[in-house]
């Protein structure tokens, strides 16, 4: 196959490494279309989930197909000890126990060999999720089926905060909220607000805990 030499524009055989004609040396460059296409396929490189073998493993991300269920077990556990009326007083460490053994039994499903603090919160938040949902149909059957119960309770809390501050206008502020409480809208706002404050502290202190049993976990394994 012929080709022209690009000093003289003569026409040679495309095998001569030199124009006969003026000497040029016939030096050619592929271009990338006329570049040859391997038949070798390009192997694709696939990471693997470091627990399973399973393809598409991101170190940060969580295997939520196994995460919820250990999530929902605490939190579900932690939301109806803190509606229990005697062990509700420690429904702060209720909520910090179920975000940590919430990593806990993440590690232990998935064999995991590590749980960042940042996945630690979202297990935990997600553990606290479940447990007011738990806490919140508790309360509310309570609330729909008798009321004064829970008037009652709310009644008694605010006197007992109130009872320590002798200022008269704190008083006559408690004095016009327990007054307010008897109309069953106010009450039914107040439950609601209620309800909103418990989703906040059971989403902030579950995924607290979350983070300290990521660190606690962590720290156990170091040390085997």
């Amino acid at each position: 196959m012929d080709h022209l030499c690009y000093k003289c524009q003569a026409s040679i055989d495309e095998s001569l490494p030199f124009c006969p004609h003026c000497g040029a040396p016939q030096i050619r460059v592929a271009t990338p279309d006329e570049a040859p296409s391997s038949d070798v396929p390009v192997p694709q490189v696939t990471p693997l989930n470091w627990s399973t073998g399973a393809p598409d493993y991101h170190p940060n991300a969580i295997q939520w197909d196994v995460a919820w269920k250990g999530a929902c077990l605490t939190g579900i556990a932690a939301g109806v000890l803190t509606a229990a009326p005697v062990v509700s007083v420690g429904c702060c460490l209720w909520l910090l126990g179920a975000g940590a053994l919430s990593v806990g039994l993440y590690q232990r499903r998935v064999h995991a060999t590590f749980v960042t603090p940042g996945m630690g919160m979202r297990l935990g938040a997600a553990s606290g999720v479940a447990g007011f949902f738990a806490f919140a149909l508790c309360y509310i059957f309570i609330f729909v089926r008798n009321p004064g119960v829970f008037r009652s309770a709310f009644i008694e809390s605010i006197q007992k905060s109130s009872a320590s501050n002798p200022d008269p206008r704190v008083q006559e502020m408690v004095a016009q909220l327990l007054n307010n409480l008897n109309n069953p809208e106010i009450l039914a706002a107040y439950f609601v607000f209620m309800l909103v404050i418990m989703a906040i502290v059971f989403v902030l202190f579950t995924a607290a805990g979350g983070a300290l049993g990521a660190a606690m976990f962590a720290r156990r394994r170091d040390l085997r």
